[in-house]
């Protein structure tokens, strides 16, 4: 497992700083042929969804632009993590970064709304909301702070594992370590749900849990997966407690200096992969639901009364966000109906 990294914020640092002095990443201009060379940072494993759409993105762009535009991509963490990635798009040592819903957060708080708890009956219901262009009011926002978003990739539907036993009602999730992303909505589910939410770095998840620093952590399966977090976890549950996006964006001040031409190109080319990269989320996941069967020790508690703990998240969330709070939440019940059956793993 390559991303066990005990010093991964000083690694970090230095990558990000090679980076800026060799010219590989920050605001470059246009060499005198033309040649635009832009740095693309995750966090993902290899065999990812986001990796592989990553590569597609970059094959698309290299193509369409005839070979003027390259594309380095620097995966699992290898210049920080989310939210390190999303200062260095912020501050022009990165150009570009497919996200993390959380880190995004911070420059763009409405968005942590896309996250609240069982909002979407399955990752489709979630598309066909996202899709009618209800998180378009928040460009804007991020671009006033310095980041330029392309549009947002699946992160898929997240359900939990530990290693402590089986989890069928809230109540085993009492006193429960369990590793988040630095999301104040994912907190706050766990928080209601009576667990002990950690925030922690997704690099340094898998020897937590491995030395028992937390007891569990949720993930979509296809990240559970990729990262090898099964090896160190028993048990599964398919909550689908949370859907998530991956914000693309790319560095404002490397945005400026890009032609109308090398834009377009940027972000049809990230529109693309975005097809297949949801694709890619929703065939691995299928697999990896059905393999988990006979791995892990696999439970599919009744989401009732889950919902009806995390109830004080939807208030907390209406009184803070009020405009964006209707907005959503009444796109999500319009296609409810259409999507309540959409649960063939469940």
């Amino acid at each position: 497992m390559t991303r066990r990294l005990p010093v991964r914020s000083l690694i970090a640092a230095s990558a990000v700083a090679l980076l800026a002095v060799t010219g590989c990443a920050g605001p470059r201009s246009a060499g005198t042929d033309g040649m635009v060379e832009l740095t693309l940072g995750h966090g993902a494993a290899p065999g990812n969804p986001r990796t592989l759409g990553a590569e597609e993105f970059k094959q698309i762009v290299e193509s369409e632009s005839g070979g003027k535009m390259k594309i380095q991509i620097l995966g699992q963490e290898t210049v920080g993590s989310d939210p390190e990635m999303l200062t260095s798009v912020q501050n022009g040592a990165l150009d570009l970064s497919i996200n993390s819903q959380g880190p995004f957060a911070s420059y763009v708080p409405e968005i942590q709304l896309v996250g609240l708890p069982f909002l979407f009956e399955s990752s489709e219901h979630a598309y066909s909301v996202i899709d009618s262009g209800i998180l378009d009011g928040f460009t804007d926002d991020a671009e006033s702070k310095g980041l330029v978003v392309l549009n947002y990739w699946d992160n898929g539907m997240r359900e939990i594992t530990n290693s402590k036993h089986p989890i069928n009602v809230p109540a085993d999730l009492a006193g429960l370590k369990i590793r988040t992303p630095d999301d104040p909505m994912t907190l706050a589910i766990f928080n209601a749900l009576g667990s002990n939410p950690t925030p922690m770095a997704f690099g340094e998840l898998y020897l937590s849990l491995r030395q028992g620093a937390v007891d569990g952590q949720e993930n979509p399966v296809v990240n559970i997966k990729s990262a090898k977090l099964d090896e160190v976890q028993q048990h599964l549950a398919v909550t689908g407690h949370q859907y998530q996006v991956n914000p693309f964006v790319a560095s404002k001040i490397k945005w400026e200096t890009l032609t109308d031409e090398q834009r377009d190109i940027l972000r049809r080319a990230a529109d693309e992969a975005l097809v297949d990269q949801r694709q890619m989320m929703l065939d691995q996941s299928a697999e990896i639901y059905q393999e988990f069967e006979k791995t892990l020790d696999v439970t599919h508690p009744d989401k009732a009364p889950f919902r009806e703990m995390t109830q004080s998240v939807y208030d907390d969330s209406q009184t803070e966000f009020p405009d964006f709070y209707s907005d959503l939440t009444q796109a999500a019940d319009q296609g409810r109906t259409e999507f309540a059956e959409d649960n063939s793993h469940e």
